[in-house]
């Protein structure tokens, strides 16, 4: 008798390897326990990539036998491996116990390292674990997985700095436990891609041991320190890694969360620092010619044009690069350090700035722009911006406008509505446009700036996010000239969202005289069906310019009041609570010119037909909760069977609140019922994010 076809397919090591990369986790655990022939082709592939970095996962394993034994089996076949300190430390332990067994085994153990200080209670039953070594991925944290208590130590100060966890197995001093992952890092010298979390490398002892075991990774393409804002990493370690790291490395990544001052150092202070057993660092003297993208510890304070140019020499041809805050007010200087950044490295063609407190107008980002040769900078991303330029920031965008083709700007204080209006006119290779901020009428598209004749140019936009407003604009008494922005400017913003409401109240204040009771209602009828004819006129256009961007697969579209200083209980009320009208209706002229009971009925106006070619839309986020009364009056059957002919690939739409399967008040209409029954595998709804009410 043949076999079962599904064995004689897994029989097949190629299919199995063409297979395993999609399957996630769960199905990899579920085929183990399908068959024995199953769990013998799939095991390599369940323990190929192991991640420990819960406390749920570290109590599952370290009160399970059998979940030790299976790892003891099969840690010869992991090669990908995410962790935090508590199975580091559990790890490191049961590393010793298992040299103790096996004195054949022999591992290069450094001089400076002490076994780490553990006491075997009845939590934890520590076991035998064999040398892992062939790791090719490393993601390591030095925080615990346990949320921290709180105790002191004044009876024994040398034990101040030992990590508060609930099980005191697992408690040892940071620095033995900084020089005991160093040591697991060096046990693998094969890694490519090595992430540090939660280690700020303040210790100087801890960070040259760290730079050294870095150095040795003959391999190694990617290494990214990340911290946890608790603490900050000293420039000065940053750059001993920067200088005895391997020539291999392609992706650096450092961390910043201080204020202090940096100062420019030596290179050569580390030959006068405090020496360990294994003498002074080998510094490297040639560049890092391989090294590609490059993120510096960020620093409020700012750098120094020097500290630029220092650091800058050592990685010549890097082609992304996060541009750090630049301690420097006049414009001149700006654009001096601009020349100097671009005849160092001219190969840019990625720039962000993840500025996460404050900007200061772009002043540092903007000039490098502008001194870069013309359609060579392809993504854009900005932390924070506040637009109060001009055309400056327009004009850079429009110099580069036949390459860039990702424009990020999710946390923006302020951007121009022509400024948004010139990035879809004018950028043909864009693919990624996202614009959002805190107070949302501030970085919206007035839909009153689209030209009727500049259609959008960006037709392989593949996401869309935008805030638009489709009502129309006042007019406001001219400002006085503002002086061109300086660092010193961002030190207001914070002020800005009020000062806009005092303004526009008192600009309210100052409406011209009513006009006479006998013409008010007839005035007041004419104004309003020309506002009205104006706004449709405004969304027709605006919708029929969604509906050519074919490539779209993500489109999160937000809707705002143009006005919120005649609501100011409300100037930040969420996108939720407002709808964008009839886009997710489909016309009706079924009652058109109608005449019943003396009154004129239309028919239903709705624009949905207009996005009937997004045949990739995957998700659409955004003003379209069915909670609102104009979208629940207009959207019915016709709709959504519209929406499931015509969008085969949507994954996710937000039409229902979050918490919809919780609320007694909501009940979800028959229509949304059968769209949700004929696409199980579509998310109506937002999940609420951990933690949440």
């Amino acid at each position: 008798m043949a076999p079962p076809p599904s064995e004689s397919f897994f029989s097949i090591p190629e299919l199995i390897d063409e297979l395993a990369p999609y399957l996630v986790p769960q199905d990899l655990l579920q085929l183990l326990k399908t068959s024995r022939q199953f769990y013998s082709y799939f095991t390599p592939y369940f323990w190929l990539d192991v991640t420990i970095d819960t406390e749920p996962a570290f109590l599952r394993l370290i009160r399970s036998p059998e979940a030790c034994a299976a790892l003891y089996r099969n840690l010869r076949l992991t090669r990908s491996l995410k962790i935090k300190a508590d199975f580091l430390l559990y790890y490191i332990e049961g590393l010793y116990l298992y040299m103790d067994t096996h004195p054949e085994v022999v591992l290069p153990h450094p001089h400076y390292l002490r076994r780490p200080h553990t006491t075997k209670t009845s939590l934890v039953t520590f076991v035998p674990f064999p040398p892992l070594t062939q790791l090719v991925r490393l993601d390591v944290s030095t925080a615990t997985a346990y949320p921290a208590i709180s105790y002191t130590m004044a009876d024994d100060p040398t034990r101040a700095s030992y990590y508060p966890r609930p099980l005191p197995d697992l408690s040892t001093t940071t620095l033995d436990l900084g020089l005991s992952m160093c040591w697991f890092i060096s046990l693998n010298p094969g890694l490519t891609h090595l992430t540090l979390r939660d280690e700020s490398l303040q210790e100087s002892h801890l960070c040259r041991v760290f730079a050294r075991t870095v150095s040795r990774l003959s391999h190694l393409r990617q290494l990214l320190l990340s911290g946890n804002g608790g603490e900050n990493m000293p420039i000065q370690s940053f750059l001993m890694i920067m200088l005895t790291c391997p020539p291999t490395l392609e992706i650096l990544q450092g961390f910043n969360y201080g204020e202090e001052r940096i100062r420019l150092p030596n290179p050569d202070l580390y030959d006068c620092m405090e020496l360990d057993v294994e003498g002074p660092l080998e510094v490297r003297q040639q560049p890092l010619l391989n090294l590609r993208r490059l993120k510096f510890p960020w620093n409020t304070m700012g750098y120094t044009p020097d500290m630029i140019q220092t650091m800058m020499k050592i990685c010549p041809n890097i082609e992304a690069m996060d541009v750090p805050l630049i301690s420097v007010e006049d414009p001149e200087s700006f654009r001096v350090v601009a020349k100097t950044f671009m005849k160092i490295c001219p190969h840019i063609q990625e720039l962000s700035m993840e500025v996460v407190r404050f900007d200061y107008h772009g002043l540092g980002i903007l000039p490098i722009m502008e001194e870069m040769e013309a359609n060579t900078l392809q993504v854009w991303a900005m932390g924070s911006f506040s637009d109060l330029w001009k055309t400056r920031t327009l004009d850079v965008i429009q110099r580069h406008s036949e390459t860039m083709r990702e424009v990020r700007f999710p946390l923006t204080h302020r951007l121009k509505s022509s400024t948004i209006q010139g990035i879809l006119t004018s950028c043909r290779a864009l693919e990624h446009l996202e614009v959002g901020g805190f107070v949302a009428m501030r970085v919206k598209l007035w839909l009153d700036d689209m030209e009727p004749d500049t259609p959008w140019v960006c037709t392989r936009l593949r996401y869309l996010k935008l805030t638009v407003d489709w009502n129309d604009k006042r007019d406001k008494p001219h400002p006085p000239p503002e002086p061109e922005p300086t660092v010193r400017m961002s030190l207001g913003l914070i002020n800005d969202g009020m000062n806009a409401i005092l303004a526009s109240r008192m600009r309210l204040g100052n409406a011209p005289a009513p006009p006479k009771p006998e013409d008010h209602d007839k005035i007041v009828g004419i104004m309003a069906r020309a506002a009205n004819e104006r706004r449709r006129t405004r969304l027709a256009r605006f919708y029929k310019q969604l509906g050519r961007l074919t490539n779209l697969e993500v489109l999160d579209l937000r809707a705002t009041s143009g006005f919120p200083e005649e609501e100011p209980t409300n100037v930040l009320r969420p996108y939720t609570e407002y709808a964008l009208p009839r886009l997710l209706s489909l016309f009706d002229n079924t009652m058109n010119l109608e005449q019943g009971g003396g009154k004129e009925q239309r028919g239903k106006v709705g624009y949905l037909s207009e996005l009937g070619q997004l045949r990739k839309l995957r998700e659409l986020r955004g003003s379209f909760r069915i909670d609102r009364p104009t979208v629940k009056a207009n959207m019915g059957q016709r709709e959504v069977e519209f929406m499931h002919e015509h969008w085969p690939e949507l994954r996710m739409i937000e039409l229902l609140p979050a918490n919809y399967e919780t609320r007694e008040d909501f009940e979800v209409p028959s229509h949304i019922q059968w769209f949700m029954e004929q696409r199980p595998f579509t998310k109506m709804a937002i999940p609420l994010p951990p933690g949440s009410p």
